[in-house]
């Protein structure tokens, strides 16, 4: 499918569909204060930071002249979302190196120069770095492996 605009428009209007729907879906939690926040402050800060950088991309996509945007590959989208769905399946009952490393290898398949030993690498350090900071340093309540 060609698409005869800018890259900047486009991504500007998914920038603000994310960043209104998060919004919306979003109000109805208590924001609380910077000192203490409540379950909707950060959801909403990330929200109001989407709608903000759509804005200025929808700004840039007037000023700036059409391009020819080209195909639209399926693949990567279809990979890296499946990636992150899979992710949030796999954490509870597998843990959260198996999810990391499902996430890594479905994200990088989506490239088409996909290498065995570079994603491998990539998700060893993956899994140290997130294990580290979210288990070891933060002390979240997360499983590392299934049991």
């Amino acid at each position: 499918m060609n698409i005869r605009k800018s890259s900047d428009l486009l991504t500007a209007i998914l920038f603000l569909a994310f960043g209104f729907a998060a919004l919306l879906y979003g109000h109805r939690y208590a924001l609380g204060t910077p000192a203490r926040m409540g379950a909707g402050f950060f959801p909403a800060i990330l929200s109001i930071g989407l709608i903000v950088m759509g804005l200025i991309l929808l700004l840039q996509a007037h000023f700036e002249p059409d391009e020819d945007v080209g195909r639209i590959e399926l693949r990567p989208v279809v990979l890296v979302l499946l990636g992150t769905f899979l992710f949030g399946l796999l954490i509870d009952r597998m843990g959260l190196l198996i999810a990391a490393a499902v996430l890594v290898f479905a994200a990088r398949l989506a490239d088409r120069n996909f290498s065995w030993v570079q994603t491998t690498i990539l998700a060893v350090i993956l899994m140290a770095v997130t294990s580290g900071l979210f288990w070891y340093a933060l002390g979240l309540p997360l499983r590392l492996l299934p049991n």
